[in-house]
């Protein structure tokens, strides 16, 4: 393993790139520990597109150590430098964060529906259906790549259902909403996201989400708070005898509510209730 040490300056760290956001309090703690004892692990880099102006060195994992770096004023670190292309680098940063216990569900489904797109790029001829072309001149070593479920499913311990699953609910949520939720304690309630993925209008989810997460509430409780029951023929019909036997009883008030009611539901017409009033 060649460690060297590179300048801080040198390094294009892509903070607001990254699939997820570093977190500055467990980067404080990283300096804690950087501060007392030094850096234990090496960051990895990649080398950048050599155009000028370009960074030299592209950062691929280690943002933590980079950002804890950062806050202590230093101005340079060991790291390791890959041959790593783009790529095979986001590749690389997402399997990393996949591994991690404690990615919220939605991180875990943005980054899965990411790498399916970055593995499809790799290796073309695992797509479903196949592309005959890339098969036919894809290199031994892509040749022998599983389809996309397969990979990420023995990479993570878990069945191709799962990671089906995963990738089903990040494609239901709009980019925006996505943005709204990260960092929340929705991103982490799996129910709640597939009930926001149920909002099919892309305006309708986005505001939903928004409002709730200013009430400090859940979008399925704002909903159903907002949205009133439309009664139904079955409805009234249930009440029975007895119930109606109450309604007769009412106050004025409390009847031209209820006949109001009635007449939103279509079960009676405005006319009926005058001629009933007349014949009374």
């Amino acid at each position: 393993m060649n460690v060297k040490k590179v300048k801080l300056a040198d390094i294009d760290p892509r903070f607001d790139a990254r699939i997820r956001p570093v977190d500055s309090g467990f980067a404080g703690i990283v300096a804690e520990s950087f501060a007392e004892r030094g850096q234990d692990t090496p960051i990895e880099i990649r080398y950048g597109s050599g155009e000028e102006g370009a960074p030299k060195y592209i950062l691929v994992a280690g943002a933590r150590r980079l950002f804890a770096a950062q806050m202590l004023g230093w101005d340079s670190l060991d790291a390791i430098i890959s041959k790593l292309n783009a790529d095979q680098a986001r590749l690389r940063e997402i399997d990393d964060n996949l591994l991690r216990d404690d990615l919220d569900v939605l991180s875990r489904a943005r980054s899965l529906y990411e790498r399916k797109e970055v593995y499809l790029r790799l290796y073309p001829q695992t797509r479903n259906g196949g592309d005959r072309l890339s098969e036919q001149f894809a290199t031994v070593a892509n040749c022998s790549a599983p389809r996309f479920t397969v990979d990420a499913a023995d990479k993570l311990g878990v069945s191709e259902r799962s990671i089906q699953g995963y990738i089903a609910l990040y494609r239901a949520l709009q980019p925006e909403t996505v943005r709204a939720l990260q960092g929340t304690t929705l991103a982490d309630d799996r129910a709640e996201l597939l009930y926001i993925g149920k909002i099919e209008h892309e305006i309708e989810q986005v505001v939903l989400v928004k409002k709730a997460l200013e009430a400090g509430k859940k979008p399925s409780e704002l909903a159903e708070e907002k949205v009133a029951p439309i009664p139904t023929e079955a409805m009234w019909l249930a009440m029975g005898r007895k119930a109606a036997a109450k309604i007769i009883k009412m106050d004025a008030p409390a009847q031209r509510v209820l006949l109001e009611e009635l007449v939103k539901a279509g079960l009676i017409s405005r006319d009926q209730i005058v001629r009933g009033a007349l014949a009374s």
